[in-house]
């Protein structure tokens, strides 16, 4: 199994397309892949591939919120069959953890061992390929979910703000002991001629930069172009 993070580290990165696009392409090439969307503020993963609101994530933390009631949450597991129910199937086939839909989710119960549960129970699961499109947040899961993927992806571009909003993230990464070193960078357009080159952003920042993709704005899903084949070769390469 391979788990891969997608965070944008700015707003409107293009994180989502990304994590989305990749993991049809997954299932497109055979893998037994799921999408998951933690953004659990903010997720468009149900509208955008077109899903039924129910069942999603918020139905998976409400049952262990339910069973924590009658025991220690450290001590509640499921297994694949268990968790079934809360999936989706995308028309392509791709399994999805759909987007929250219950506006109380990030503030009842204990989130932080609510999304660990749901960590373990995927990470002990038969899925090939795990995508998960994160939030914007640096919750304490968030930084759970990045530190214990196999590969961390943070979606970047040169701009000289979001240069610094880089910077920033990773200065309060490491302020909770976050091993960055793991962290892979990945542009999410070409720079302009007064921008730096995604190469000298990743040695000014010791992290390597894993690819760059063409403009993401204005894009239609799966389209056959240059965004799909790259991150088809992008996808390749994380699965050797």
């Amino acid at each position: 199994m391979k788990i891969i993070s997608i965070y944008g580290v700015a707003r409107q990165s293009g994180k989502t397309t990304i994590a989305e696009e990749m993991a049809l392409i997954s299932r497109k090439k055979g893998y037994k892949t799921l999408l998951v969307d933690l953004d659990i503020h903010d997720g468009d993963v149900t509208k955008r591939l077109q899903l039924d609101p129910y069942p999603n994530i918020s139905n998976w933390c409400e049952d262990i919120y339910r069973k924590s009631r009658k025991t220690s949450i450290i001590n509640i597991e499921y297994d694949q069959a268990n968790w079934q129910p809360f999936l989706q199937k995308h028309m392509s086939g791709l399994t999805v953890l759909a987007t929250n839909t219950n506006p109380k989710l990030p503030y009842y119960g204990n989130i932080f061992y609510e999304i660990k549960i749901i960590y373990d129970s995927i990470r002990q699961s038969d899925f090939e390929v795990v995508i998960f499109d994160m939030g914007n947040d640096s919750s304490s899961f968030n930084y759970m979910i990045l530190e214990e993927s196999d590969y961390p992806v943070l979606v970047v571009d040169t701009f000289r703000y979001n240069v610094q909003a880089l910077r920033n993230f990773l200065w309060d990464a490491q302020d909770v002991h976050f091993p960055v070193e793991k962290f892979k960078l990945l542009f999410n357009r070409e720079p302009t001629a007064i921008e730096e080159l995604p190469e000298k952003v990743g040695q000014d920042f010791k992290l390597p930069v894993i690819g760059v993709l063409p403009e993401i704005n204005h894009r239609e899903t799966m389209a056959p172009d240059e965004f799909n084949n790259k991150l088809s070769a992008l996808l390749e390469a994380i699965m050797k």
